[in-house]
C-alpha cells in the first residue's frame, strides 16, 4: 500500500461517523473502569485504615494490605481495558514467561524486596511503632508496605530502606532495656566513695520507680581505664524503651551527688552512656 492509500484511509476514517463511534465507545468504556477501579481502591483502603485503627488491633499489617489492593486491583483493570479495545489478553498473559524472562534481571530486585518484607511481617519481627536500628540508623518503625519500610529518625529524617537490604535489624521496643550509666572519675578520686555514690543512686531511683526497675540495680565497678581516669558503670534492667529516661535521671543524680559529696570531676574528664 503507498503512502497515498495509506492517508487515504485515514481520511476516510476520520469521516467516518462508525469510526468515530467506536472511539468514543472505547473511551467511555475506559473512563467507566478506570472510575470503577479507583472506587474500589478508595473503598478497600478506608475499610482497611478503619479497621487497622480499632482499639486492640495490629495495624502493622494496614500499610501492606492496601499495597496488596492497589497491585490487584490496578491489574485487574489493566486486563478490562486491554479486553475493552479487542487486545487479545489471553495471548499476553500467555507469553508472559517470555516477557518475566526479559525483565526478570531488572525485577529480580523488586521480587527480593516483596518476599523480605513478607517473611519479615509472618515472623513478627517488626511492627509499626517499634523502636528499631538498621546498621548505622537508629528510629522508629512507621509503615511497612510490600517493598519498603519507613522509619523516622529521632532528628526528623524520615528513612525508606527497601526490605530486601534488611539484613540485620536491631528491634528496641521487644523484651526489656538496660539502663547503664556510665562516669569517669580522676584517678585520686576515692573509688570506694564513688561506688557508694552509685549504689545509693541506684537504689532511690528503683524505689522511685518500682514499675520501671526489673531487678536491683548493678554496680559493675571499673569498666574502662582511660587516660583522664577510671570508668564505672551502674546498670538496671527496665522495660524496653524506657532505658534513655532511666538513664538521664540516674545520670543528673549520680553528678549531684558526686558533687555533694565533695567529689570533683576534672574537666578533661567526660560523662558517657
Amino acid at each position: 500500500m503507498s503512502a497515498g492509500d495509506v492517508l487515504g484511509q485515514i481520511a476516510h476514517d476520520v469521516g467516518d461517523p462508525r469510526a468515530w463511534a467506536a472511539v468514543i465507545e472505547h473511551a467511555v468504556a475506559l473512563l467507566i473502569i478506570a472510575f470503577a477501579a479507583w472506587a474500589v481502591v478508595a473503598v478497600l483502603t478506608s475499610a482497611i485504615r478503619r479497621a487497622g485503627r480499632r482499639p486492640g488491633r495490629p495495624v502493622t499489617l494496614a500499610p501492606l494490605a492496601e499495597s496488596a489492593v492497589r497491585y490487584a486491583v490496578g491489574f485487574a483493570a489493566l486486563m478490562l481495558m486491554l479486553e475493552a479495545v479487542h487486545v487479545n489478553v489471553t495471548a499476553i498473559l500467555a507469553s508472559a514467561g517470555i516477557v518475566s524472562l526479559a525483565f526478570g534481571f531488572g525485577a529480580q530486585y523488586v521480587i527480593r524486596d516483596v518476599l523480605a518484607g513478607l517473611f519479615l511481617l509472618s515472623e513478627g519481627l517488626v511492627q509499626i511503632g517499634d523502636l528499631v536500628r538498621l546498621d548505622a540508623d537508629t528510629g522508629t518503625v512507621e509503615r511497612i508496605t510490600l517493598r519498603t519500610m519507613q522509619i523516622r529518625k529521632f532528628n526528623g529524617e524520615l528513612l525508606t530502606v527497601p526490605n530486601g537490604a534488611v539484613t540485620r535489624i536491631g528491634n528496641l521496643s521487644r523484651g526489656f532495656g538496660r539502663a547503664i550509666v556510665q562516669v569517669t572519675v580522676p584517678y585520686r578520686a576515692d573509688l570506694g566513695r564513688v561506688l557508694e555514690v552509685l549504689r545509693g543512686v541506684g537504689r532511690e531511683w528503683a524505689a522511685a520507680h518500682p514499675d520501671d526497675a526489673r531487678g536491683a540495680p548493678s554496680v559493675d565497678g571499673a569498666v574502662d581505664m582511660k587516660d583522664a581516669g577510671i570508668t564505672v558503670q551502674l546498670s538496671v534492667l527496665v522495660p524496653a524503651g524506657r532505658q534513655w529516661a532511666a538513664e538521664a535521671a540516674m545520670r543528673q543524680r549520680v553528678l549531684e551527688v558526686l558533687a555533694e559529696q565533695g567529689i570533683k570531676m576534672d574537666t578533661r574528664v567526660s560523662v558517657t552512656i
